[in-house]
C-alpha cells in the first residue's frame, strides 16, 4: 500500500482541528511513538509522475492516505499544453485518468461504471470536471450536462473553461422550452436539480428533454451531488423528487452507456445518503449485497462507523473514489495556519430574565393547546397537525431567539477584526423574511405604522397562538362502512363551524400574557443597522428589509440597488465585499454553496477573513460548504473560523446533530470519522449510541423517581417538554422518546435557563459514565486506532487473497512485526500523585496502585457504580473493578510498604517487546460476508506506516483467526476455492460442502434423481437464492433449492462468490492450491506524456484566442 508523499512542515491551529479539511498537525507525540503520523503530508498521485505541482496543499484524509488505488490503464486524449502549462495540476490529472478508467468498466447490470471525485470545498473540482467533459470531446462524446445548485453558478464553469483556453458551447437549460427540444448542438447544458424535475404545463418533464439530447453516450456530471441524498425511501422519510430524478437519469436499462461523475465535498453524512450514487457499483447483482441499496445500507449501518470508513476506502481501492482536501496546516507563503476559536456568550441578567419568560410562554401555550384539543374533542389528525405545527415553531423561535442574544458578542468580534485589518463574513440560517413580509401586509391591510410591529422571535409564538390554536368543536360519528370512528365538525344552523367557548378563552388569556414578553430583534436586522448597509455585504434570498432610519424610524426596503437586476443582487454584494468596497458579509444558505469569499490572489480585498459561525447549520453538508466558502486555493491568508455559543444546554441539540453528522460524514467521504471535525465540534457528539443508550437512562430514572441537582421536581421538567404522556398505566415517556437525542435536546429549549443545564448537565455526567463503562468492558466503537511503535516491519512478503476480476482491486493479507517501547509505572512517579494509593494483594503478597475514576453507568441496566482503575508495574489502568471487589482482594497499605517489591518489578521489564499484527488490507466489502462472521462486534480498523514508508490501514485479525481465514480463501488448507472443486466434493457420496453463512451444499435424491441441494439457513438467503435462476420446490412448506442438472457450475459460482466455503466434511481434497500470488509493484504513468495529444484541428476550434495566467483561482 505505498502512497507517495511530501512531507510539509506545520504548526497547529489554536484549536487543534482536523476540520473538514483533515489534517495531520498535532502535538508531535513522543519518541516512542511512530513520528510520522503526526506531520502534515502533502498528497502526490501514487501512480502519476510529472506534471505540475497543485496551487495549495492538499492533503489526503489519514484514512484514505494508506489506501493504494488500482494501478492505471487509462489514457486521457488532453492537449499536453493543459499540463506543461500548469492549467491543470497532476493531482487533477489523475482524477481525470480515474474518471475515464471507471467509465470503461461495466458493471454487473450492464450499466457503465461512474467515479465520485469527493475533494473539498476549493480545491479546484470545477476544473477536474472540466477536464472529463473535455478527455470526451476530443474523443467524439460531445455533450454532456453539468448538474448543479445554482443556475448563477454557470459563470464560474465558464470561466474555468476560459482558463483553461479551451472554451465550450456552455447553455442554461432554462434557456429551452420544456415543451421544446434543446436547441444546442454539441456543449454542455447546465442544469439546476430543481430543473431536473421540472415539468411544462403540458405535462411534459424536463428529464426527457435532456435524456433525448444526450445521445447514447453523454457525459452526466453531479457537481455538488449531496443534492440528492435523499434518493433513497424507507421507514424514516420520503424519497425527494431530486433524488428520484438523478436515479432515473442512471437507468441502467434505459441509459447504460452514460458516462456518470458525481462530485461533492460533503456526498453522504449518514450511507442513506450514498444511495443516489448507483454507479459505483457497491450493491446489487454481483456484489455482496445482491438484494440492493436496501440490503447495503442494512449492512454497513449494522458494522458501526468501522463499516461506514471501510466503504470510503474500498471505492479508493477499486478506483472509483478520490478525495483531498486544502491544507489547513501552515501555509507556506503566509506562515499562517486555519485557526478554529470558540466563545461562549454568557446571558446577562436581561438575557436570561426574557429566555425564562419565553420558556414560560411556550410553556404555557403547550399546557393550554392539550387543553383545547380535549374541549373542542379533536381526532388524531386534529391533534397531530397542532403539535407538529407547535413544535416546528418552537424550534424556528428558540434558535432565533438564542442567535439574537449573541448579537451583543458578535458586534464585538467584528469591530475587534475590523481593528486588525481582516474582513468579516457571518453565516446564519434564516433571515426571517416571510413572516417579516406577512406583518408589513398585515400593517398596509390596517394603515399601521411599521413601528409597532413586532419582527422579534416572539411574533412567531403569537401568531402560532392566534392562528394554529385549536378552538374549532368536532363530534365523533362511526363511519357505516368501515365501523371506525371518526372526528367530524360541528356547524351551526348557516353552516358555519363551531368553536369552543371555553378555548377561545384560553386563547385570548395567552394572547394577553404573550403580549408583554420582552425579547430582541432578528439578529440579521440589528447587524445591518448597526454597522449599516453602505458597509454589509448581504448576500441572503430575501428581496426587502427592515431598516431603521437616521431619525429612528423603521422603513420596509427593497434590497434592489440602481442598475443591478433583482437576480444578480446578491452576485454584485459577493463583488462589493470580494473588491473591498465592504469589509462585513453576512451570508444565509443561499450564499453557502459554491460561491468564493476568501483572500484570493485575483480580488482585491487580501484581507484575511474572520468566518463567524453565529449559528450552526441544520445540516453537516450545510455546514462543510459554509466553511469551504472562506478557505479555497489561490488564497493569500486562510481564515480563522469563530464559534459562537451560549452556555444554554439546549444550543447542544444543534451542536451534538453536526458534530455526529460530521463523524458520518468524515467516515464516508474520508475513511476516517476524525477527518470532519470542524473546530471542535467532537465534544458535543451526543447523538450516538452510547448517547441514546445515556438518554435512555436519563428518562427512566427520573420516570422512577430519582432526583436531580438543581431541578425540584424532574418529572414536571419532563412534563414542561412534552416528553410525558398519560396512559392507561398511567404517565409514560414513550419507548421512541427514549432514545431520541434531538428531541430531547430540542425539547429541552422549553425549560428555564437553570432547569435546562441542570438536566442537560444531568445527561451529559450519565453519558461520560456510559462512555467508562464501555470503555472497560471493551464495547467501545472508538474507530481508526494507530499502530504506535518505534519499527514496524513486515515480516513475510504480502500475500493476494482475493483481486477483483473488474477494478482489480485487491485484498491483501499482511504480517507485521513491531518493536513496541515497553510503558512501565513507575514508583516514582505514582508515590507523588495524591489521586494514588498503594494496596497488596491478600493471596500473593504483590502490590498494585489504586486510582478511583469516573462513575460508571451500565447503558443496558442503567446501574451506577463507582470503578477503581489498577495499575501495575508493567503499566498503568490496566483493569477496572468494583470497590467491593478491591476490598475483597487487596488490603490498603502505606507507599513505602510497595516501595522495594515494585522497584525490583520495575528493573525486570525489559526497554522493549516485540508484537507480531496480522492485517487485511485493500477492498474489503468483496468480503464482507466473511468479515462478519470473523467479529460480531464492530471490526478493529488499525493503520501505520513501515519503516520503509509503506502506509498500511486494514482490519486487524486475531491470531486465532489465521487458520479459518486461509481455509475461507482456499489456501494452505483443504477447502475448495470454485465451483468445480466444490461440485467434485459433493459428488462423493454423502459429502457436503459447507459455505459462509451457515449454508450447506449437498448431494440428495429427489423424485427418483440425484440433485445438488444448496441448503439455505436465513429468509435473507432464501431471497438471495431466488434470484440467482436456480431450481425452487416448495415441500412441505419448507424451501428448497437444486442447482439445475445443465451447467451446474455456472450457477453455482455466484452463491460461491456471495458465500464462499468454509469448510467440508472430508480431509482429502485433490489439485487445491496451497500458496498465495505475491503482490507486485506497479509502474506509473510519466506526464505529459501520458496525455494522448488530440487533433490540432479539434484544439484550434476550441482555442480561446488570448493568453490566460496559468495559476487559477479556484471554483
Amino acid at each position: 500500500m505505498l502512497s507517495s508523499y511530501q512531507q510539509v512542515e506545520g504548526t497547529a491551529a489554536r484549536i487543534s482541528a482536523a476540520a473538514f479539511a483533515p489534517v495531520a498537525e498535532t502535538v508531535t507525540p513522543p519518541t516512542d511513538e511512530f513520528p510520522i503520523e503526526s506531520k502534515i503530508l502533502a498528497y502526490t498521485p501514487r501512480y502519476v509522475t510529472g506534471g505540475a505541482s497543485h496551487p495549495g496543499v492538499i492533503i489526503e484524509p489519514p484514512g484514505l492516505a494508506n489506501v493504494e488505488p488500482p494501478p492505471i490503464t487509462y489514457r486521457p486524449h488532453l492537449p499536453q499544453e493543459l499540463c506543461t502549462g500548469a492549467k491543470l495540476s497532476a493531482m487533477q490529472i489523475e482524477r481525470i485518468i480515474y474518471a475515464g478508467q471507471a467509465h470503461g468498466q461495466r458493471l454487473a447490470d450492464g450499466s457503465r461504471a461512474g467515479i465520485s471525485i469527493g475533494d473539498g470545498t476549493g480545491s479546484g473540482k470545477t476544473a477536474t470536471l472540466a477536464g472529463v467533459i473535455l478527455d470526451n470531446w476530443f474523443q467524439g462524446r460531445r455533450r454532456a450536462v453539468w448538474f448543479s445548485v445554482k443556475s448563477d453558478l454557470i459563470e464560474a464553469v465558464a470561466e474555468e473553461f476560459k482558463r483553461l483556453g479551451l472554451v465550450l458551447p456552455i447553455k442554461l437549460i432554462n434557456d429551452f422550452p420544456t415543451d421544446g427540444d434543446i436547441d444546442l448542438g454539441d456543449g454542455i447544458t447546465f442544469c439546476t436539480y430543481r430543473s431536473l424535475i421540472s415539468r411544462s404545463r403540458s405535462g411534459k418533464r424536463r428529464i426527457d428533454q435532456i435524456t433525448r439530447w444526450l445521445g447514447r453516450e453523454g457525459v452526466v456530471v453531479f457537481d455538488e451531488g449531496h443534492k440528492a441524498k435523499y434518493a433513497f425511501a424507507d421507514d424514516r422519510g420520503k424519497s425527494t423528487q431530486t433524488g428520484a430524478g438523478v436515479l432515473e437519469i442512471q437507468d441502467p436499462e434505459k441509459y447504460p452507456d452514460f458516462r456518470v461523475v458525481y462530485s461533492s465535498a460533503t456526498s453522504a453524512g449518514e450511507v442513506r445518503h450514498l444511495a443516489y450514487m448507483s454507479r459505483l457499483g457497491l450493491w446489487g447483482e454481483g456484489t455482496n449485497f445482491p438484494l440492493g441499496f436496501e440490503q447495503f445500507a442494512e449492512e454497513i449501518e449494522s458494522g458501526g462507523v468501522g463499516a461506514l470508513e471501510m466503504v470510503c476506502r474500498d471505492l479508493k481501492a477499486m478506483g472509483r473514489y478520490l478525495c483531498g482536501n486544502l491544507s489547513m496546516g501552515t501555509d507556506p507563503e503566509s506562515g499562517l495556519a486555519v485557526e478554529f476559536r470558540e466563545v461562549t456568550h454568557w446571558l446577562t441578567p436581561a438575557q436570561r430574565r426574557m429566555y425564562d419568560n419565553m420558556a414560560q410562554g411556550w410553556q404555557e401555550v403547550l399546557r393550554n393547546i392539550h387543553r383545547a384539543l380535549e374541549l373542542t374533542n379533536s381526532g388524531k389528525a386534529t391533534r397531530a397537525q397542532a403539535l407538529n405545527q407547535f413544535w416546528a415553531d418552537h424550534q424556528r423561535c428558540f434558535r432565533n431567539l438564542i442567535t439574537a442574544f449573541k448579537v451583543p458578542t458578535l458586534i464585538r468580534e467584528i469591530e475587534d477584526a475590523l481593528g486588525r485589518r481582516e474582513s468579516i463574513v457571518v453565516s446564519i440560517t434564516g433571515t426571517g423574511e416571510s413572516q417579516t413580509k406577512k406583518q408589513i401586509e398585515r400593517a398596509a391591510d390596517l394603515d399601521e405604522a411599521l413601528d409597532s410591529l413586532d419582527f422579534s422571535p416572539r411574533e412567531t409564538l403569537t401568531r402560532l397562538v392566534a392562528h394554529c390554536f385549536p378552538t374549532a368543536c368536532f363530534q365523533e360519528r362511526t363511519n357505516p362502512h368501515t365501523g371506525t370512528t371518526e372526528y367530524i365538525p360541528v356547524r351551526d344552523a348557516n353552516g358555519n363551524q363551531v368553536e369552543s367557548r371555553a378555548a377561545l378563552q384560553l386563547r385570548a388569556e395567552l394572547l394577553d400574557k404573550l403580549s408583554i414578553l420582552e425579547v430582541p430583534e432578528h439578529p440579521l436586522d440589528q447587524l445591518v443597522n448597526y454597522f449599516g448597509v453602505e458597509n454589509v455585504a448581504e448576500m441572503t434570498g430575501r428581496k426587502k428589509r427592515l431598516i431603521r432610519t437616521s431619525n429612528g424610524t423603521l422603513e420596509y426596503r427593497p434590497r434592489q440597488l440602481p442598475g443591478v437586476p433583482s437576480k444578480l443582487i446578491n452576485l454584485h454584494e459577493k463583488n462589493a465585499f470580494q473588491n473591498g468596497d465592504k469589509r462585513i458579509a453576512i451570508m444565509s444558505e443561499v450564499a453557502s454553496t459554491g460561491d468564493s469569499l476568501h483572500a484570493g490572489k485575483q480580488v482585491g480585498n487580501k484581507q484575511r477573513r474572520l468566518h463567524i459561525a453565529a449559528e450552526l447549520k441544520w445540516s453537516a453538508d450545510k455546514q462543510i460548504q459554509d466553511f469551504g466558502r472562506t478557505h479555497r486555493t489561490g488564497q493569500v491568508f486562510p481564515p480563522v473560523y469563530l464559534l459562537v455559543f451560549t452556555e444554554l444546554g439546549g444550543e447542544k441539540r444543534f451542536s451534538a446533530t453536526i458534530a455526529r453528522r460530521l463523524g458520518n460524514m468524515g467516515a464516508l467521504t474520508k475513511g476516517d470519522r476524525k477527518a470532519e471535525k470542524a473546530g471542535n465540534l467532537d465534544k458535543y457528539n451526543l447523538e450516538s449510541k452510547e448517547g441514546r443508550s445515556a438518554l435512555n437512562v436519563v428518562l427512566t430514572s427520573i420516570m422512577r423517581g430519582i432526583e436531580i441537582e438543581g431541578i425540584e421536581d424532574p418529572k414536571q421538567a419532563l412534563r414542561d417538554m412534552g416528553l410525558v404522556k398519560n396512559t392507561d398505566d398511567g404517565e409514560v415517556v414513550p419507548d421512541i422518546d427514549k432514545t431520541n437525542i434531538p428531541r430531547f435536546l430540542n425539547r429541552l429549549l422549553s425549560l428555564e435557563v437553570d432547569r435546562q443545564n441542570a438536566l442537560f448537565d444531568h445527561f451529559y455526567t450519565t453519558f461520560l459514565e456510559t462512555i467508562e463503562y464501555l470503555k472497560q468492558n471493551g464495547k467501545l466503537d472508538d474507530g481508526m486506532e494507530d499502530l504506535k511503535a518505534l519499527s514496524v516491519e513486515i515480516a513475510e512478503a504480502p500475500q493476494i487473497l482475493h483481486s477483483d476480476a473488474l477494478t482489480s482491486a485487491k485484498t491483501i493479507y499482511y504480517k507485521l512485526n513491531l518493536k513496541v517501547a515497553t510503558k512501565p509505572a513507575r514508583y516514582s512517579d505514582l508515590a507523588v500523585s495524591d489521586a494514588h494509593q498503594f494496596f497488596q494483594d491478600r493471596r500473593d503478597g504483590s502490590f498494585v496502585a489504586v486510582r478511583r475514576t469516573l462513575s460508571h453507568t451500565d447503558p443496558e441496566t442503567g446501574e451506577r457504580y463507582q470503578m477503581f482503575s489498577i495499575s501495575k508495574p508493567e503499566g498503568r489502568n490496566l483493569l477496572y473493578i468494583r470497590e467491593s471487589e478491591l476490598n475483597q482482594k487487596y488490603r490498603i497499605v502505606p507507599k513505602s510498604k510497595a516501595e522495594v517489591w515494585w522497584l525490583s518489578e520495575e528493573a525486570k521489564i525489559p526497554p522493549y517487546e516485540q508484537r507480531t499484527v496480522h492485517l487485511l488490507s485493500g477492498a474489503l466489502l468483496p468480503i464482507w460476508k466473511y468479515l462478519k462472521t470473523l467479529s460480531h462486534d464492530a471490526l478493529n480498523i488499525v493503520r501505520t506506516t513501515t519503516d520503509e514508508g509503506t502506509r498500511l490501514v486494514g482490519v486487524k485479525i486475531a491470531e486465532e483467526w489465521l487458520r479459518d481465514l486461509f481455509r475461507h480463501f482456499g489456501v494452505r488448507s483443504e477447502v475448495p476455492a470454485t465451483a468445480p472443486e466444490v461440485l467434485r466434493i459433493v459428488e462423493f457420496e454423502n459429502n457436503t460442502a459447507h459455505l459462509t453463512g451457515d449454508i450447506r451444499i449437498r448431494t440428495t435424491r429427489f423424485q427418483g434423481r440425484v440433485l445438488t441441494e444448496i441448503c439455505p439457513s436465513t429468509f435473507e438467503q432464501i431471497r438471495e437464492l431466488r434470484g440467482m435462476g436456480l431450481v425452487n420446490i416448495v415441500q412441505n412448506g419448507k424451501q428448497r433449492f437444486f442447482l439445475p442438472e445443465q451447467s451446474p457450475s455456472s450457477y453455482l459460482e455466484p452463491v460461491l462468490a456471495l458465500y464462499p466455503p468454509k469448510s467440508t466434511d472430508i480431509d482429502f481434497l485433490p489439485e487445491l492450491r496451497t500458496e498465495f500470488q505475491t503482490l507486485e509493484e506497479e509502474q506509473p504513468a510519466e506526464l505529459p506524456e501520458w496525455l494522448l495529444e488530440p487533433d490540432a484541428n479539434s484544439i484550434h476550434a476550441l482555442a480561446v484566442p488570448m493568453e490566460l495566467p496559468g495559476v487559477f483561482e479556484s471554483i
